[in-house]
């Protein structure tokens, strides 16, 4: 009987191919579901005007990524490949490459304190107090999470705060988005990601910006998602969901 072999010189470079993959670090950043946090516990604090207590929660979801100063190597990759809830992107989608790791964290921390800032005011005109003057202080703290796309959530937060109607009655509630001043919803990344932590975490309903439609891929099992793309939006399935048909058609149907 004859036998082939393959060649000694392929041989070697698919074995220096597999053994570089370990020792050296790839362009790759990971992508896995976070956690799940109350922000009407002691996140979101109001000052200057009678609050009411909730019997539900509003959780803010997060996303666990490869930090900017990480490197990254064959075997993670492999890992999170095959885990299955974590995607693999190049770390250049995430992280501009002409940004050092200090000025992505940076960037980062500001965008969570400008959103908490924006949320604030968007509430608070929502529910009708003047622009300036009004003299509440709305003082939101949370460690350890940058970026933008808690807006949504602490503008809820401040909103059930200041509502004498209890609008969760009970519920678990998740939810992503950006805000800007005005109420309006934007998009935000890892929406996937983000539905498998608040699953995880208890929610069973959870909001998602309207133009993160294309990117919902998969839901988990009871979880039911609304897509939406204001404020008023938001708070209106809050108070009445029969409004609202499930992920991304509800305002098709007003």
């Amino acid at each position: 009987m004859r036998v082939s072999h393959l060649p000694r010189l392929p041989l070697a470079l698919v074995g220096l191919f597999f053994l570089t993959s370990v020792i050296a670090p790839l362009p790759f950043a990971v992508l896995q579901p976070g956690g799940g946090r109350d922000v009407l516990g002691a996140v979101i604090e109001i000052h200057g005007e009678k609050t009411y207590p909730s019997t539900g929660k509003l959780l803010l979801t997060t996303v666990l990524a490869t930090s900017p100063s990480s490197p990254i190597f064959g075997a993670e990759v492999l890992y999170a490949w095959m885990k299955g809830d974590s995607i693999v992107l190049p770390r250049s989608v995430l992280y501009p490459p002409q940004k050092s790791s200090a000025q992505i964290n940076a960037t980062n921390a500001a965008d969570m304190k400008n959103s908490q800032r924006v949320a604030a005011a968007a509430a608070l005109a929502y529910l009708g107090y003047p622009v300036t003057g009004h003299g509440v202080t709305v003082s939101i703290k949370l460690k350890n999470t940058g970026g933008p796309s808690g807006g949504l959530v602490f503008a809820l937060g401040i909103i059930e705060k200041l509502n004498s109607e209890d609008l969760l009655a009970g519920r678990t509630v998740a939810g992503t988005g950006t805000m800007d001043r005005a109420g309006h919803i934007g998009p935000i990344g890892g929406i996937d990601e983000k539905l498998i932590a608040a699953r995880r975490a208890g929610a069973t309903a959870f909001f998602a910006p309207s133009e993160n439609c294309d990117d919902v891929h998969h839901i988990p099992e009871g979880l039911t998602v609304y897509s939406v793309s204001t404020l008023r939006e938001a708070v209106s399935v809050l108070k009445d969901v029969t409004l609202a048909v499930p992920h991304c058609t509800w305002q098709r149907n007003r």
